[in-house]
This record gives structure tokens, sequence and C-alpha cells, in this order.
């Protein structure tokens, strides 16, 4: 039988990973449990639902026999973690559906599933692969993830499209009101034109379950149907979204030619302010642009205003727009750079929205005020 010895903070982190993965409603039983196998001396957990996948390894104390075991995941979470820091913690399969987990003078002894019955994600050979530092990873995601659309019909936009040509990996997302791009410079990649779109889930299960170091770096697989991020510990592998991803360039603005150079936390404290008594559900805010200032406003339906106003840099003509004030917060609140760029044509037509390096671009559609 399977019997293994490992520390509290060794286990800790990749299993509250898994938990995310393995501690939900399951019309399989099996898939609310994390894998536990040992092979060679080395310990591999896993979690599924058969959309998503999640396998972490960790360092063994001391290690007796190869096996497999799938412990139920949010039972043996809540155990590991309100044991003391720095504690030893040994698991042993007394029989084919039970464990026990000591630690000092504490015991737990756990129903458990047939190991054998755990799936496997249906995975073909992956046709391309990239890698790319953590951080760039992580902050190309982040730049766009919030224009990703949620629960549309069109399913293809319920999602986030990852696009390799070259050197250049590049992030875009968009809900038909909005668009979102940032990209990342990436060496020895020798791919041309490769696309995915990467489910929305998949992006806010990264987000929360990845971390490394800033300039770790991270292999990036891709198949026909899935894709997967690969860590010095952890894996992550998710289905794709089939269909086929808008042509995110003919959304860009080609002529717009009124530049106005705003700076970022002086704009996001006034759209903040401008935003409490704006519409609830419109969230309209007015913009009128001047020389070099920028004036705010909002109104209600119960005829209560606001005002707000900022130096800027403009120097066209003067000119009134109206913006869903959330899709403007969301642009400020992602980017971490001084100035932003905005390049106007006229009140009919989307603006565009760089950030000062042009690592970033966005596009917004206005409203009618």
């Amino acid at each position: 039988m399977m019997k293994f010895i490992l520390s509290r903070d060794a286990i800790l982190k990749p299993l509250q990973a898994l938990v995310s993965v393995a501690d939900k409603k399951h019309t399989m039983p099996i898939l609310s449990s994390v894998l536990f196998k040992i092979e060679g001396g080395k310990l591999l957990l896993k979690a599924s639902d058969l959309e998503t996948e999640i396998i972490s390894h960790v360092t063994l104390n001391q290690s007796f026999e190869d096996g497999q075991i799938a412990i139920p995941a949010k039972k043996l979470n809540e155990i590991i973690r309100n044991l003391p820091d720095g504690a030893e913690i040994e698991i042993i399969q007394e029989t084919n559906n039970r464990v026990l987990i000591c630690c000092n003078r504490s015991r737990f002894s756990l129903s458990t599933l047939g190991a054998e019955t755990f799936p496997t994600m249906n995975e073909d050979t992956g046709r391309a692969m990239f890698k790319i530092s953590f951080e760039q990873l992580m902050t190309t995601i982040k730049r766009v993830q919030f224009a990703m659309a949620n629960n549309d019909v069109r399913y293809f936009l319920n999602g986030m499209l990852w696009e390799v040509n070259g050197d250049n990996f590049r992030t875009v997302s968009t809900d038909g009101h909005r668009m979102a791009s940032s990209e990342a410079i990436i060496e020895n990649t020798y791919l041309e034109g490769v696309q995915m779109i990467v489910p929305r889930k998949a992006i806010l299960e990264m987000q929360r379950t990845l971390s490394a170091p800033e300039d770790a770096e991270v292999e990036i697989q891709i198949g026909k149907n899935y894709f997967r991020v690969i860590l010095a510990d952890i894996q992550y592998t998710s289905k794709l979204i089939e269909g086929r991803f808008p042509d995110y360039t003919r959304v860009i603005p080609p002529n717009n030619t009124k530049v106005l150079i705003a700076n970022r936390t002086q704009l996001k404290q006034a759209l903040i302010r401008t935003a409490i008594l704006s519409n609830e559900t419109y969230r309209g805010v007015r913009l009128e642009l001047k020389q070099n200032e920028l004036l705010l406003s909002a109104n209600n339906p119960e005829h209560e205003e606001a005002q707000d106003q900022l130096e800027v840099k403009y120097e066209d003509k003067p000119m009134e727009i109206g913006f869903n004030v959330n899709y403007l917060l969301d642009i400020v609140n992602v980017l971490d750079i001084e100035d932003i760029n905005f390049y106007f044509e006229n009140p009919a037509m989307s603006v565009l929205i760089k950030d000062s390096n042009s690592c970033s671009t966005y596009v917004v559609s206005p409203i009618k005020l």
C-alpha cells in the first residue's frame, strides 16, 4: 500500500491551486478528489474537471513505494490548512477505499475512490510551442482580460485570443463594445500566424492559481483542441474554444488624428468622482475636449449632476463625446504608466487608446448621452 511523508509547507500551496478545479459540483464523484501518484520517488498531484487539468509536483521527505490514491480535495485541504506550520505529514493508504493522514497527535481517516477511475484529458500531440517569461505572460493577460465577453451567444468572444507571429506574442479580447490588445516580444520562436482562443474560465483560473518568479520561463504548448502552460513545478492544461476569432485589426480606427494626452492617475480620480452621479444603467460620462483641458460631466434620472476637469495636452478642435465610464476605468486600472494617449476623430467614431510605450491598444465605442 502507498505510504509517504511530506511537509505541510511543501504541499499546501500546490494543493490549494488544485482544489480550485476539484472543489466543484461534478456528476462524476471522482472529480472532487485530488490524485496522488508516486513514480520513481516523485509525487505528482492532479486535479481535473474534464475541461481543465492541473498537475503539480511536490518534493517528498521520504517515499516508500510507487502507487496512486484519490483523496477528497476539499476535506484534505481543510485538514492540511489547519495543521501547524512546518509540520511533517504522513499519508498512509490503509485499504483500497481508506486513507489515514497523521501529524503529531492528530489522526484523520478519509474515504477514497478508486484512483484507476481518475480521468485523463484526451489530448492530441502538440503542434506548436513557444516560451515566454512568466511576467510577460501574466502582464499581457491582465491588460486585456476585462474586455472578454461573458456568456455571449457568440461563443468565440467568451475567451481571449493568443496570437504568435515570429517574435511577437499578442493577447486580444472583445465583447463587441470594446477591444483590448497587448503584446510582448519573445525570442527563439519561428511560429507564424498561430492563433488560439483560451476560454474565459481558463484565464481566470490561471490568474488565481499560477505563481512563479517574474523571470521564470513558461513553456506554452498548443494542440488541436487544447493548450498547456508549463512551469517548473506545475502545469495547467485546458481545452480551447473552437471557432474563428473576429479580425480585431478591422475595429482599430485608422484615421483618428485628434490627440489627447492625460495623466493616468489624475484621469482615474476624475472618472471615479464623476461616475458617482452617472446613470446606474448606462454609466454614461460626457467628455468635453478643449484647448489643453478636459471637462467631465454626468447626470442621472434624479436630476443630479457631477462635473470635473483636469489639465491635459490637447490642441485640436473642441469636441464632446460620451462613453460608458466603466469601460474607461477598466483601461486606466490595468495600465501602470504615467500618461495615456487618446486618439479621437469625431463623436460618432470609436476612440483609440494607447499606453505611452505602445505595448497595449484599446478601442472603445462611444454612446449617445
